[in-house]
């Protein structure tokens, strides 16, 4: 996802001075780096954090639901135990504006709640070491809260829908999104004579966006001869206007793409 995460470190010592360059330091370590050698460390730490952050990212529900979007900025101290130490986590709130301060709070409150509850999750880590002696390491990062506009087609829950699966059960709705691409393709799809003629054939991957009004546009190809990629955009091109696809019951945008196979008998 994307998508919806914006993540980046910023690091300083707990008396927030300039790391000393000559000093041995080893950030705090995950236990999942335990065995990397302390000169990867820091990325190995960089990695995992990112990791961590994009595996318990949660957007709240009501902020979701009212359409709420901040960036969130938190700063935290891993001691000299390796454990998570001094939270604070401070959101504006994007998008919107409050005239009523209390609202505004209560909007930055949620998205502060469930940035700390982030951070207040990670694992005990080794602590960080200057010099070999453990120490406390303050750290900073940003986490995005955006409402995607656009995701992939294995991202969303609701498939866009023809017609023909409106009344389809929503984990059913990718199943029948494909079978009538497909059938669709089997039933218009015809073999250029150009191509026929000098024995083209190959493989045409095809990719386009499905808006949020349902249309298919932004067609692009990647093929082994134009006249077959044309022809893929033809036979696409004549899929009739859907129902939006859906993520966390809101429409979204959705990029989906499909191999169409051309090959002479």
């Amino acid at each position: 996802m994307l998508r919806i995460l914006l993540f980046f470190i910023l690091v300083s010592s707990n008396n927030h001075a300039q790391i000393d360059k000559v000093s041995d330091e080893v950030y705090p370590i995950f236990p999942i780096c335990k065995l990397i050698p302390n000169d990867k460390q820091n990325q190995c730490f960089d990695e995992s954090m990112f990791e961590h952050v994009e595996k318990n990212f949660k957007y709240p529900k009501t902020a979701w639901e009212l359409d709420l979007e901040s960036l969130v900025r938190i700063r935290f101290e891993i001691d000299e135990l390796g454990e998570v130490d001094n939270i604070v986590a401070n959101s504006s709130v994007v998008g919107i504006s409050f005239i009523e301060k209390e609202a505004l709070k209560a909007a930055e409150s949620m998205f502060e709640v469930a940035a700390a509850n982030i951070i207040r999750s990670l694992p005990k880590m080794t602590p960080a070491k200057k010099n070999g002696e453990p120490f406390r390491k303050t750290f900073q990062i940003s986490v995005e809260y955006r409402i995607p506009d656009q995701l992939d087609y294995d991202e969303i829950d609701i498939a866009p829908r023809f017609p023909e699966c409106d009344d389809v059960e929503p984990e059913k709705s990718k199943e029948c999104f494909e079978n009538y691409i497909t059938n669709h393709i089997n039933k218009n799809l015809k073999y250029p004579k150009r191509a026929m003629k000098n024995n083209i054939e190959g493989d045409v991957f095809i990719q386009f966006e499905i808006t949020k009004d349902g249309y298919f546009i932004n067609f692009s190809t990647i093929g082994p001869n134009k006249i077959l990629e044309d022809e893929a955009y033809r036979i696409m091109a004549k899929l009739p206007q859907v129902k939006a696809g859906e993520y966390l019951g809101k429409k979204v945008s959705v990029l989906y793409g499909l191999p169409i196979s051309f090959r002479l008998n």
